[in-house]
Parts: structure tokens; sequence; C-alpha cells
């Protein structure tokens, strides 16, 4: 037996060569490698709790290399394209694209190859309710008072969209309207010039208003003041303060309103402030009188003081003390 298979062994191996060659060309042939493109969405792995994650591409194109065989049992869905979050903050990231491809594939090429993703935290907020009134009721009558049932709501979303929001405003009309009606309203996320802010959730999404109309009340035009703590920091200068608007129109009988010759805001702490600041405040509105607006935008205007100035005034006094 040993000697059949030393016989002729030369032959027998060279037989074995040009076999598996033949094997290997007509596989080649009759299955050769080929390349496709599939258009696979990015998935996001290990992705943080309390945080809102957004892409700036939704998809990428893989490209791989396979026997044409492989190619009629796969689409798209058996392609996996992920980015991987694992230790990643808050803030904006560029991530490597990864993938996972079927047995017998092999990948060519990715692309994008890296994915620019912004980690976004969840948080929650109080912000002010303020309902502004439009028109102008029938029969002689004016508002005599607004009750809402919330006077603040909570909103939650990602920081860099919350810190936007200033107020939940909430439209009213009344023109035409004769008689006292309570109504729902729907309130929207806004910034400090009123536009509305989306990508938040208000919790709840309504307040519950009454209207008192009032037959018989007079009106007038009256300024608004600002009411200023004296707690700025002795690091800082007041520069200047502005309200906007700085006179409203309020309405009650004659021997409420007669001698009001302007409406206050709330107190303004100034301990806080280290810069320019736009403030919301509310007016501090008397029983019986009725306001346009409720509330105001306050703008304080602050410096450093300048420590050299400071110092060599310092110097100068006590040199004329000294003389």
């Amino acid at each position: 037996m040993i000697n059949f298979f030393r016989k002729n062994l030369p032959e027998k191996c060279l037989a074995l060569i040009v076999a598996i060659g033949c094997w290997i060309f007509v596989m080649n042939d009759q299955n050769p490698q080929i390349e496709n493109t599939y258009t696979v969405p990015i998935s996001i792995a290990n992705a943080p709790e309390g945080y809102q994650i957004s892409k700036d591409v939704e998809t990428v194109k893989v490209r791989v290399r396979a026997p044409r065989s492989l190619f009629s049992n796969v689409d798209e869905t058996n392609f996996k394209a992920y980015v991987d979050l694992n230790g990643v903050e808050n803030g904006t990231h560029e991530l490597q694209v990864q993938t996972v491809l079927p047995s017998g594939f092999e990948l060519v090429s990715v692309g994008p190859t890296k994915v620019a993703l912004n980690v976004d935290k969840i948080e929650q907020k109080q912000i002010p309710v303020r309902l502004n009134l439009s028109g102008i009721p029938g029969d002689g009558k004016v508002v005599a008072s607004v009750d809402q049932s919330l006077q603040d709501i909570t909103i939650e979303g990602p920081v860099s969209i919350l810190n936007q929001v200033t107020a939940a405003v909430g439209y009213i009309g009344v023109n035409g309207n004769t008689d006292n009606f309570s109504v729902t309203v729907p309130l929207i996320a806004v910034n400090d010039k009123d536009k509305e802010i989306e990508g938040v959730r208000l919790l709840p999404k309504t307040v519950d208003v009454s209207i008192i109309l009032a037959r018989g009340l007079n009106t007038k035009i009256i300024d608004v003041k600002p009411t200023l703590m004296s707690d700025l920091s002795n690091d800082y200068i007041l520069k200047s303060v502005r309200v906007e608007p700085e006179k409203i129109e309020v309405s009650g009988n004659i021997d409420i309103i007669g001698n009001m010759t302007y409406l206050a805001t709330e107190n303004i702490s100034l301990a806080e402030m280290t810069q320019p600041t736009k403030k919301t405040v509310k007016l501090l509105i008397p029983d019986g009188v009725t306001a346009s607006i409720q509330e105001v935008t306050v703008t304080v205007d602050i410096m450093k003081k300048d420590t050299d100035t400071t110092s060599h005034t310092v110097t100068k006094e006590t040199d004329n003390t000294k003389n």
C-alpha cells in the first residue's frame, strides 16, 4: 500500500495541484468576487440615560465585497453601522463609524467614516406663565380682572434649548365679549423676544383662565417703574436701567386710579449680576386695577469698576489728607 502512494509521487502531486487550480478557476469563473454598496442607517450604542442625542447624518454608504452567490440572500437590513457613546459626556463629539457585516463579506469602504453627534442633557426648570389679551370687549365693557390657575409651570428639554426659554405664553381674545367667561388656554414656550421655542415639553401644556368684565371703569396711561434692590456688588456700578414698555394702560374706578402715576415692578435683585442683564418681571398691580399687561422686560446695564482708577483716586485723597 505504501509503495502504491510512493509510486509516481511527483506526477501525482502535480495532478493534485492542477486539480486544485482548476477548481479555483471554475469557482472564480462561476461565483466570482463582486462588490456592492448599501445605504445603512446609523444606530447608537451605549447611549447615556437622560440625554438627547442628535447626529449630523442619519445613514452611511457601506461598500462590501463577497462571492456573487452570497449577495442573493442579503439586503440593507443585514448590514449594521453604529457609533459607540461609551464614556461620552455632554457636548459635541466626532465619533468613528463601526460596522457589522454578515459572514463571508469583506468591508471595502464606509462613508462618511466619522459622524458628529451632539449629546445634550435633559433637565427641567420653572418658567412664569404670561397671558396676552387682545381685542376690545363689547357693550362698553373692559377687562376688570384676569384670574389664572397657574403662575408658573415646569418645562423639560435639552439644556441648550431650555436656556433659551424665558416664559410660557397664552393668547386670549376678548374682542366683542360682553359677559364674564372662562377658557382653557394652550401655552407655548418663548424666548425673551416672544419667539416660539420648539423642542421642549411643557408640564402642563394649558392654563385655566377666568376673565371678569366690568362696565363704567376709567382708563389711563401711566409709567412703569422698575424696583431695584440695593444689593449690587461693590465691584460693579450701575450704568442704566431700561424698561419695556415704559408706559401701560390701566383701568379701574376713578377713586382708585385717579392718583396713580406709575406701576412698580416686583423687587429686582442685583446681587448675582456680573454683566448687563435682561429680565422679565411682574408688575405689582393693586386690587381693583387692571393692567393691559402683567409683566415687563427690564434691562439692567452694569459695568465692573476700574481698579486702577479707584486705586489712583484713593491715593490722591490720601496725599491731600497729608498736605
